[in-house]
């Protein structure tokens, strides 16, 4: 877990340069740069231009505090009666609740291998996945 704003907007801004990623998101870069180098907390429109664009959490993105995976059925894009991706939707929850019962297990080696796995479907390249 990151400990400041700062670095979570680092997490979220990945390989982009901060400036270029905030005018993707929409925010100014003057108002990104107060918040980029004097570590300010974004007004709330800004927040949820964050939170729209990269889809986090508001929750994790002003405390850190994440989600626990027991809980995703109760998150609102799960709920949606028609939701626009259902069958994307029911996939997360499915693969969500096999990570969950690996963590569970507490099997360090697979573990190991997820987070190995993870990391390395997170770097590489999306030529041609879908």
């Amino acid at each position: 877990m990151s400990q400041t704003f700062k670095d979570r907007l680092k997490l979220l801004i990945r390989d982009d340069k901060p400036y270029a990623w905030a005018r993707k998101v929409g925010i100014e870069k003057g108002l990104f740069q107060y918040y980029w180098q004097k570590e300010k907390i974004p007004t709330y429109l800004n927040l949820i231009k964050i939170q729209k664009y990269t889809g986090c959490s508001l929750d994790w993105l002003l405390t850190g505090k994440m989600v626990h995976l027991g809980k995703i059925r109760d998150l609102q894009m799960v709920k949606e009666p028609k939701p626009l991706n259902d069958r994307l939707n029911q996939q997360r929850v499915k693969a969500l609740e096999t990570v969950d019962k690996i963590y569970l297990t507490r099997n360090t080696s697979d573990i190991k291998i997820l987070e190995l796995f993870l990391n390395k479907l997170a770097t590489s390249p999306a030529k041609g996945r879908k």
